[in-house]
Order: C-alpha cells, then sequence, then structure tokens
C-alpha cells in the first residue's frame, strides 16, 4: 500500500525484520503451515475446502508482503559465502 508515496509502517516494520534471521525462522514456519494445509486438501471433505483453501490463500498473503522468496535467496547467498546467518 502506497499513499501519498509514502511506505505503510507495516512496510518498514517488515523492512527492519527481515534483517534478522528469527523472522526468516517465523515466515519458515508460516511456510510449512501453508504446506500443510495443501496437503490437507487432498483428503479434506467436500464441505472443509473452501475454509482449507482461505487458510493458504492467508499464508500466501503473508509469504507474498514479507517478499519470503527474496528473504531464502538472501539467506542462501550469505550460506554460501560462509557468513553467520
Amino acid at each position: 500500500m502506497n499513499l501519498f508515496n509514502r511506505k505503510h509502517p507495516l512496510e518498514e516494520q517488515i523492512g527492519f525484520l527481515s534483517d534478522r534471521e528469527q523472522f526468516l525462522d517465523f515466515l519458515d514456519w508460516v511456510a510449512a503451515g501453508r504446506e500443510a494445509a495443501i496437503g490437507q486438501l487432498q483428503r479434506a471433505p467436500e464441505g472443509r475446502l473452501r475454509e482449507i483453501s482461505g487458510k493458504i490463500q492467508v499464508y500466501d498473503e503473508i509469504l507474498s508482503m514479507c517478499g519470503y522468496q527474496g528473504l531464502l535467496m538472501k539467506r542462501a547467498v550469505r550460506m554460501a559465502q560462509g557468513l553467520p546467518s
């Protein structure tokens, strides 16, 4: 969200947190929850499909908003260079 060409405070906080390995650990946990929900889709009764799909969508939104894929790449580069995570 970009009102009046200023960053939303949440965007600034995510930027700050993105330099912390603990934040990436949290996002790993969110990603694992997303994968677990996807696994539930296969064996879920038809009445729960919408609920589980909603959970997956929320997980996706969180991961996307936080730039999870980019953070994973930064982690991989740090590890490849032998830098502390």
